[in-house]
């Protein structure tokens, strides 16, 4: 199973909204959201949810087993939380879109981190990550290779 995940940026446009074999999950609210091809799943996991409809909110998302999932509490974004439920859906792969969290403020840094936390956790697990190119450097710290083969002995 192949899950698109989309954040608020314009990268999400990038989206191969012709695999119908696919499925395309976005989150919150979107000002252009009426512009997007499909969607076929809508997560806001506020308190105070923002987005009316959705069909995951806090109310019915397995919060519990997605901490389960990374033994514990780890989650401060709900980009995160997804990637999360991606992998209990039973993903292959996971593609992000609209995702860059730049570190303009600590909380911005934490949701970085936590991101970037479960794409190498899905990584561990052998399913397939696939970050829009133009978000790879935010997402993706470029002096981490994919092959770790830089380190000096």
């Amino acid at each position: 199973m192949h899950i698109q995940i989309l954040g608020k940026l314009e990268t999400k446009y990038n989206c191969d909204w012709e695999d119908t074999d696919s499925q395309i999950w976005s989150m919150n609210q979107h000002w252009d959201e009426d512009m997007l091809p499909r969607v076929d799943k809508w997560f806001d996991l506020h308190e105070v949810p923002v987005r009316p409809n959705c069909d995951y909110t806090k109310e019915n998302f397995p919060f519990e087993k997605c901490h389960e999932l990374v033994h514990g509490k780890r989650f401060c974004t709900t980009a995160a939380y997804l990637i999360a439920f991606a992998v209990l859906q039973g993903a292959k792969k996971i593609s992000l879109y609209g995702m860059r969290f730049t570190p303009d403020h600590e909380r911005r840094i934490r949701e970085l981190h936590n991101v970037r936390e479960m794409i190498y956790f899905c990584w561990g697990r052998g399913i397939e990550v696939y970050v829009c190119p133009e978000d790879v450097e935010y997402l993706i710290p470029e002096h981490i290779p994919m092959d770790g083969a830089d380190f000096d002995q």
